[in-house]
């Protein structure tokens, strides 16, 4: 789908990846949207004998001016439906072979986290709820305690989750691993990898199933030095994934000689002219500090193309990004000029083709299961659904149901890992 070219591996957890290099994806770009307001809080169940609960950012997270609301931004692909999907689906394969779990069924409930902390501290709430609601008050007899209300009969439909994957953001795995250890309830991550949650004093119910971010500040320090660049500029995301890791950068980047031009950090939902102030201060390093290293979160570094375009200082940069960048399409869609000549790492994972199978063949007329598919649906087909709750009415065509998901298709760089976290649970 894109022209892009692999360089060798530096790690062998970690593959550099050379980006636009005089070429320029194709175009496939698509309008925004808003998210209706029916989808906000929206609830996938699967029914099981046993519970997984599952963070998922299916939207993207509150803009500046929506943080106090906790109104979440546009529905997402791959960071969200994918990865709904592949819990439906290894679910699925997990239930249908006779030899894993015998006898025993297992379902899910998967809740939206919008990569933002008040969001999935809010859902996770719920999971707590559900897991407390076959507490029995015994001092008056044997009753259970309902949506508040004493009951003398369990609960028939709700049962308690096991443990939760997720969330993929590192700063707001910690905020819900905060929560989910006062209850003991375990906690998978697929993709937080900050050093900090390596601490086993502060996080004990907490498992992952990628690396640290110890490894990737090497290797963008490899990087770095494989071209001999020796005076950088260096920007963060605001948070814990993007200050451990420039920490780490910064502390190994001393002892080899490297300069620190300038740092600075910025947050992924910061307005225009925030981005456009952070870029002015960069600038003032020029020439001698063009390669700015990221370690930052994917819309940040989309936030920092949008202002090289706003300033017309496309050219000026070379953009050295950690993996909330990798190769992720929505990062750089609309402004391929800007990344031109980006050097990006990413978490080696193999494309898992099951998955594509199965996910491919999706039709929004037998799909009842993933509430956000027919948001989903009207977004990737800038189409909308008459009548339909969830009618998007920014999009004048109607969908007619039979559009295709093979078009303009590109799987989760992370399914392999979200897949695999389902599996150790």
């Amino acid at each position: 789908m894109s022209n892009m070219f692999c360089l060798t591996a530096v790690s062998i957890l970690y593959l550099p990846v050379l980006l636009f290099e005089a070429f320029v994806l194709s175009k496939g770009k698509y309008e925004r949207s808003v998210v209706p307001s029916s989808a906000s809080r929206l609830v996938a169940r699967m029914d099981g004998d046993i519970i997984i609960g599952a963070l998922f950012s299916v939207h993207h997270q509150p803009s500046a001016e929506k943080v106090a609301e906790r109104k979440c931004g546009e529905v997402r692909e791959q960071y969200g439906i994918q990865r709904v999907e592949a819990m439906f689906h290894t679910l699925d394969r997990i239930n249908s072979d006779p030899n894993l779990l015998p006898n025993i069924t297992l379902g899910c409930e998967i809740r939206d986290s919008c990569w933002h902390s008040s969001v999935a501290l809010e859902q996770s709430i719920e999971f707590i709820r559900d897991s407390l609601i076959s507490i029995r008050d015994d001092s008056e007899g044997s009753k259970w305690c309902i949506e508040g209300v004493p009951s003398s009969q369990p609960p028939s439909t709700k049962k308690p989750i096991v443990g939760v994957i997720g969330p993929g953001s590192s700063s707001v795995a910690i905020q819900v691993q905060n929560l989910l250890q006062l209850f003991n309830i375990p906690q998978i991550a697929y993709s937080a990898t900050s050093i900090d949650l390596s601490d086993k004093t502060l996080f004990k119910y907490f498992l992952r199933v990628v690396p640290s971010d110890t490894l990737q500040a090497r290797a963008l320090l490899d990087i770095v030095k494989r071209y001999n660049w020796t005076y950088v500029s260096a920007v963060h995301t605001e948070g814990n994934y993007g200050e451990s890791g420039m920490e780490v950068f910064k502390e190994i980047a001393s002892q080899e000689g490297l300069c620190i031009a300038h740092s600075d950090k910025i947050y992924s939902n910061a307005g225009e002219k925030h981005f456009d102030r952070l870029l002015r201060k960069l600038r003032e390093r020029l020439p001698k500090a063009r390669v700015v290293v990221c370690f930052c979160e994917g819309m940040t570094v989309r936030g920092l193309l949008m202002a090289m375009r706003r300033l017309g200082v496309a050219g000026e940069f070379l953009l050295i990004g950690s993996d909330g960048w990798a190769d992720r399409v929505e990062v750089v869609e609309g402004y391929e000029h800007e990344a031109v000549g980006g050097i990006t790492v990413k978490l080696h994972s193999r494309e898992v083709s099951s998955f594509d199978n199965y996910f491919l063949k999706l039709k929004l007329s037998t799909n009842t299961r993933n509430p956000w598919f027919p948001e989903f649906w009207q977004y990737r087909f800038q189409c909308r659904l008459p009548g339909h709750p969830q009618e998007n009415l920014n999009y004048a065509r109607n969908c007619t149901g039979y559009e295709s998901l093979e078009d303009n298709y590109v799987q989760d760089s992370k399914m392999g890992f979200v897949i695999n976290a389902i599996y150790a649970m």
